[in-house]
């Protein structure tokens, strides 16, 4: 494992000249044409790949940029899909960034067109976070999906897999940034392209072109905008084909945070949701306690691990953010060292930090504060997520696969509910109906409430156990003790799991739990289960319980982090059912992947060649 010498991407040299126009120092080049870049955009990339007849009659398309810098290519590409767009239509655009600038720069630039300003308020108010790794952000009323991959173009383009019908080349001047226009970073572009699709750029330099041709574009020049005569189109070999046809139902198994996550990434596609839950009032899921902390897991290197934990965050909170206060109490949370271990790891991060300042900061006594994290309330936020599903409050006996359609069926033998596409988000019953090739490991989990003497605390604390206000009562746990998952039963509160609560929370708050009113203390248990990787199960997956049928899915094992890393992994599985790109990374999509313990098994049977 190595650790990057700086865990935070470097903010963009910038500057505007006396027009307003916004100038990248450290290339000496302008972010867009002096001429007038909206229309420079309009001409060269989206003429130049065809559009809007490009996307027409299509269910979804997607598009990639190399430089997203200020975002005006995103806004144009926008306002002329709200103009353009059939009802039901997805546009994906995604887009690289190495050096993500502030959103008051992006700001002043976008000042220069005032006709793009109602949409430049909604990009602004949902910036991305300048952070390594890959965002996405939703908005759903126009059907358009914007992903950003933060970091190195080449290294971010490495690690995805999509099929991309357009791409925009508008990284600055060749000449002054020749990494934007390598050939390995062309390679992967030519690798990431759809059949026939389009290539559009403003430069006509020879190296470019060669290094298309190269690829296996097929490239011409056309009139340029403004004071550049040329510009260059590029068509990749093939047939356009179809896309993917959109499910029009799912059914999902589980009502628990995996389930209803999943009914929410289906549901802002446009897709009927069948929702199947026999515990609709949660009386055994960890799902349904009173409240849930949300906060990140920071690891010190550059894994696979921590860069999928930092994006879950940040979709978990920048979802809960526009919730409203009812669902999420953005209290912050103090992450605090248990022990000398401890206190080095988060000095370090706290020096280093992966995350910009105002979601991260460091606390003079030891440890993190982490400013976006917070509480959320199951009991609200669970019915908001799948408000759009159709219940069935039924507990599925089987599982079958026929006439193109998965069916749930009840005791008695009757279908409950039937859909084209499948996703099993079952908990402690992930596996009765996916084949794992492997065990899952169930821990039972008792949290406490009680009264404390004096004021409670403003923030959350978390280091192992955790700490946190609701209501008139402190909230603190957890246990976390093996549980049998063959047991019909449920794990009960006892006096000893309040102490045994109260004894760990004092190894990071000795003052806070010694105002605890052990006497008053009241509680909940239930059952988290993981695998034992410790990483989450979600993709496609095979059935156990029924004859194999495509479209078949899985979302769980997400231990005691679901209300973080449940919705990052919704996308995936609702983006891998509906044809669409995924946001997640290649390595982390197989670390996930229901399959991955039949394939580690099959390679170590393997014999190896001499």
């Amino acid at each position: 494992m190595t650790t990057p010498a700086v865990r935070l991407p470097l903010e963009p040299e910038i500057s505007f000249d006396d027009r307003g126009l916004i100038l990248g120092e450290a290339f000496h080049d302008s972010y867009f044409s002096r001429d007038d870049g909206l229309e420079e955009t309009r001409k060269v990339f989206l003429e130049g790949c065809g559009l809007p007849e490009a996307w027409q009659s299509r269910s979804h398309f997607t598009l990639a940029e190399l430089g997203f810098g200020t975002g005006l290519n995103v806004l144009a590409t926008w306002d002329l899909w709200r103009k353009t767009r059939q009802p039901g239509q997805i546009l994906h655009f995604i887009t690289t960034e190495a050096f993500l600038m502030a959103a008051d720069h992006a700001a002043k630039a976008h000042a220069h067109w005032p006709e793009l300003a109602n949409l430049s308020g909604q990009l602004l108010a949902r910036w991305p976070v300048r952070a390594f790794g890959n965002q996405r952000i939703w908005f759903e009323d126009d059907g358009f999906c914007l992903t950003i991959l933060v970091g190195p173009a080449l290294r971010s383009l490495q690690a995805m897999d999509f099929k991309a019908d357009a791409w925009f080349l508008d990284g600055f001047a060749p000449s002054r940034n020749a990494d934007m226009w390598s050939p390995e970073l062309l390679k992967e572009v030519a690798r990431l392209c759809a059949p026939a699709a389009r290539l559009a750029t403003y430069s006509v330099a020879g190296a470019v072109r060669r290094g298309l041709e190269a690829c296996g574009f097929g490239v011409c020049r056309q009139p340029g905008f403004g004071s550049k005569r040329q510009r260059l189109e590029a068509v990749w070999p093939g047939k356009p084909g179809n896309a993917p046809t959109k499910p029009v139902s799912v059914l999902v198994i589980g009502g628990g945070i995996a389930g209803a996550a999943v009914c929410f990434a289906f549901a802002r596609r446009g897709v009927r949701v069948e929702l199947v839950d026999g515990d609709a009032c949660g009386q055994s899921k960890a799902s349904h306690n009173p409240a849930a902390l949300v906060m990140p897991r920071l690891d010190r290197g550059d894994t696979r691990e921590g860069r999928f934990f930092r994006a879950a965050y940040l979709c978990a909170t920048s979802l809960y953010a526009g919730m409203g206060g009812e669902i999420f109490a953005q209290t912050q949370v103090r992450e605090l060292p248990g022990d000398d271990r401890d206190r080095m790891r988060l000095d370090d991060l706290g020096h280093n930090p992966p995350l910009p300042p105002e979601l991260l900061g460091r606390i003079d006594a030891g440890g993190l504060l982490h400013r976006t994290g917070g509480l959320v309330y199951p009991d609200r936020l669970l019915p908001c997520l799948s408000q759009n599903a159709i219940r069935h409050p039924v507990t599925v006996a089987a599982l079958h696969y026929q006439s193109g359609q998965w069916q749930a069926s009840n005791e008695a033998g009757e279908i409950v509910a039937e859909a084209a596409v499948c996703v099993i988000a079952s908990g402690t019953q992930l596996d009765r109906f996916v084949k794992l090739d492997t065990e899952l490991e169930a821990r039972a989990g008792q949290i406490s409430l009680a009264q404390i003497d004096g004021t409670l605390p403003e923030t959350a604390l978390a280091g192992g156990p955790y700490a946190a206000s609701f209501h008139t009562q402190l909230l603190f746990g957890a246990t976390f003790d093996p549980w049998d998952l063959s047991r019909s039963d449920k794990p009960d509160v006892l006096a000893s799991g309040h102490q045994r609560n109260l004894d760990s929370l004092s190894s990071i708050a000795p003052d806070l739990s010694a105002r605890i009113n052990l006497a008053t203390a009241f509680g909940r248990s239930s059952v988290r289960v993981a695998a034992k990787d410790r990483l989450p199960i979600a993709g496609p997956a095979s059935p156990k319980v029924s004859q194999e049928g495509p479209s078949f899915f899985a979302l769980g094992a997400l231990g005691s982090r679901g209300f973080t890393t449940a919705h990052w992994l919704a996308e995936h599985v609702a983006s891998l059912a509906c044809g669409e790109p995924s946001p997640l990374e290649r390595d982390v999509a197989a670390a996930v992947s229901p399959k991955r313990f039949e394939q580690r098994r099959q390679r170590a049977e393997t014999p190896r060649q001499l």
